[in-house]
């Protein structure tokens, strides 16, 4: 078995090898500039700008990221019953896919790590950025029907994208982001992420499937409520873990069903002003004390301050084949 199917693996929860799987050491990983989600300087860094949808998003330097600046008059969707009239879709066919694969892909260590493409800005955070967040909202309740068509011809889109990442990427997974959460509340109730949201969670993660990836993803915040039902409808690994949820909880029902990645304090800890080095380390060693056993763990970190990386990468280096 070659290392890279040995570490498949342990992300499938199928092996136990003693060795905690880190994101920034077992796998290669790509955000696919050419699939224009948000703006991207040349040298990869994120930028300011409009996406290929027009949306217009701005660097913003405490956050060390782009951020869509929605006012009224930037707005791509400005009704949303003439959503068909405002949104134009980007021409998916007229991109060279596989150079920017080729490019992407050229260091990948396919035999001795595994791969991950990241597609970020999924349904419901395309759908608030077309419109503005409070509108998204406030639409689930006063257009429903039209919201709901808004959000299955992006989940059409979504899926032709991730067509293209699996025939041209060919990635083990396919790390999908769409937030549901605020820090200790859903975004919204549970009964209208089932109505707006789930089947089309469904459509997304079953593509996923069917081009032979699996399908990871990510939603910050609380979704303790949701959780359940992300694994029923086949969610193979969930990101970043924030501590708002009972972690320890959750893994203990679900750890043989999806693989746990992060469960890190960002925002106490690694994101924290002034934060130490022993802080960083401490936080480390709680963490995989709390997740790594039992194995389905992948210590993802979601970090703004990179400076605290070579702590955290060196601690983890130190205590992750400690874990079975």
């Amino acid at each position: 078995m070659s290392r890279h199917d040995e570490l498949l693996s342990v992300y499938r929860r199928e092996k136990k090898i003693g060795h905690v799987l880190n994101l920034c050491t077992d796998f290669d990983f790509s955000l696919v500039p050419a699939i224009n989600e948000r703006p991207v300087n040349p040298d990869g860094s994120e930028g300011s700008g409009r996406d290929w949808f027009g949306t217009f998003w701005q660097y913003v330097p405490e956050q060390r990221a782009s951020m869509v600046i929605d006012t009224p008059e930037k707005r791509v969707i400005k009704d949303i019953t003439k959503w068909r009239e405002q949104l134009v879709f980007p021409d998916l066919d007229a991109y060279d896919w596989e150079k920017a694969a080729a490019k992407d892909t050229e260091n990948w260590d396919r035999e001795h790590k595994l791969t991950l493409v990241m597609l970020i800005n999924g349904v419901f955070e395309r759908s608030h950025e077309l419109m503005g967040f409070e509108e998204a909202l406030v639409a689930m309740y006063e257009e429903p029907k039209a919201y709901k068509e808004l959000l299955d011809a992006l989940c059409d889109y979504k899926i032709k994208c991730i067509q293209i990442i699996g025939k041209y990427w060919k990635p083990d997974i396919l790390n999908a982001h769409d937030d549901y959460g605020a820090n200790n509340q859903m975004l919204m109730s549970v009964e209208m992420w089932e109505m707006f949201f789930k089947d089309n969670l469904k459509r997304l993660v079953d593509a996923a499937h069917e081009e032979g990836m699996l399908y990871q993803h990510h939603s910050c915040g609380y979704i303790e409520p949701i959780f359940e039902q992300l694994v029923e409808i086949g969610v193979d690994g969930i990101d970043p873990l924030q501590i708002t949820n009972p972690l320890r909880k959750l893994k203990d029902k679900y750890q043989d069903k999806i693989t746990f990645c992060g469960g890190f304090d960002n925002q106490g800890v690694f994101d924290k002003a002034g934060v130490t080095e022993e802080e960083v380390r401490a936080e480390v060693r709680k963490t995989y004390n709390e997740l790594a056993p039992g194995g389905g763990y992948v210590a993802y970190p979601l970090v703004i301050q990179k400076e605290i990386m070579p702590w955290f990468l060196d601690e983890c280096r130190k205590i992750q084949d400690d874990y079975e």
